[in-house]
């Protein structure tokens, strides 16, 4: 049976794993991974390299499937980043974490990196599949609990320290590297979209906010404001940018939660208000916005500052509260914006969620709304009048 381009993409990268790691003689299993809405640009597989002698290697892979439409995004390079990010970022971070004498337990832990490919409609990336230590990805439809979202921030708090641990010790070398990356959220390959989802929200949204919520996606359709919420103010952070629930593999062990974050695709420079927000308004309900929301930014500060005093760091004069505070003011409509942009696909039933594949284009995002989008967008519209933000 003849393979598919994306079969055999797969296949030539699990064999130079195997080689690598002396794994030649070893079965390559492989089975289809579902990705149940969460991955738009990804087939996704898990692997095994499995010998009774050596023993088994448990794999995760993900290989683009992106038409030339989409590529023509200005720019699209799908794993450029995360490559970037696996080959060199997390290498200088650990470095960072060896050299402070971080304790184990509070270093930042990302999936085992084994393989990736750069080649242009040939991209593929292999990691470690977490799944075999107990792993799963939250669900997306569900609203983050307090357990979960709380060690989700203690995480992002970890990933943002060591930035600017990373500035403080080589300011050099940081420039180097975030010369390498995005430099905040590009307006223009996003317009179309931005006004059909916006178009959505004001559909179903109550009548007597409908008027804000206009005034509000009017404001966001400017280049200058919309971009402005994903720029730095006081620092330049190195940020995820898609930091959603189920971007997330946690597991409980004996009552104790741990995440471990992926998805690097978007890590890009920028203000890390704008990921605490994007996590929490795109996956919470009203409930727990309303037990937990102050909390949660009282919290990831809290773990920011922790995480700034195992690098030696003062987190009064590399970022300060008031800091903290200036960019939480000036970046808090991001909950809004974020909910607009991403809950029609988060929310999205599985059966209607868009199909991965070449033909797949930013306009199929926009789909039709469901009860819970409809509740989600209307509840947190509710929050950002009760703000006195719109």
């Amino acid at each position: 049976m003849t393979m598919s381009k994306t079969e055999q993409t797969l296949n030539d990268a699990l064999n130079r794993v195997a080689v690598r790691l002396g794994h030649e003689d070893s079965q390559i299993e492989v089975h289809p991974a579902p990705s149940t809405g969460a991955n738009y640009t990804s087939v996704l597989y898990n692997a095994v390299l499995k010998n009774p002698e050596k023993g088994n290697i448990n794999l995760f892979a993900k290989v683009a499937l992106v038409g030339q439409k989409m590529r023509a995004a200005d720019p699209f390079k799908i794993f450029d980043t995360e490559d970037l990010f696996y080959k060199k970022l997390i290498n200088i971070y650990k470095q960072l974490e060896v050299k402070h004498n971080v304790p184990e337990e509070h270093r930042y832990v990302t999936p085992k990196f084994y393989e990736s490919s750069l080649e242009y409609t040939k991209e593929v990336m292999v990691l470690e599949d977490l799944s075999v230590k107990g792993f799963a990805t939250y669900d997306r439809l569900q609203s983050i609990t307090w357990d979960f979202a709380a060690k989700s921030l203690e995480n992002l708090a970890k990933f943002h320290a060591l930035s600017i641990a990373f500035a403080e010790d080589d300011p050099e070398e940081f420039r180097n590297v975030v010369s390498k990356l995005k430099q905040g959220e590009s307006f223009d390959s996003l317009k179309n979209y931005i006004q059909n989802v916006s178009a959505t929200a004001l559909r179903v949204v109550k009548e007597e906010n409908r008027e804000r919520l206009a005034k509000f996606t009017t404001e966001i359709l400017n280049k200058e404001v919309f971009e402005s919420y994903f720029q730095k103010h006081k620092r330049t952070f190195i940020t995820h940018r898609d930091y959603r629930q189920s971007n997330q593999m946690y597991r409980v062990v004996d009552g104790k939660t741990d995440v471990v974050a992926i998805d690097y695709q978007t890590v890009q420079t920028g203000n890390p208000v704008a990921d605490v927000m994007y996590f929490i308004f795109t996956g919470s309900d009203k409930k727990f916005r309303e037990q937990y929301f102050n909390k949660s930014i009282e919290h990831y500060y809290e773990e920011l500052c922790k995480a700034f005093k195992r690098f030696g760091l003062n987190p009064e004069q590399v970022y300060s509260r008031e800091d903290f505070d200036y960019e939480l003011k000036k970046i808090k409509p991001v909950g809004l914006l974020s909910s607009i942009f991403c809950l029609l696909v988060i929310t999205a039933d599985k059966e209607n969620v868009p199909k991965v594949s070449e033909e797949l284009v930013f306009d199929d995002f926009a789909i039709d709304p469901n009860d819970l989008y409809i509740e989600r967008i209307n509840d947190i519209v509710e929050d950002y009048i009760k703000m006195g933000i719109i």
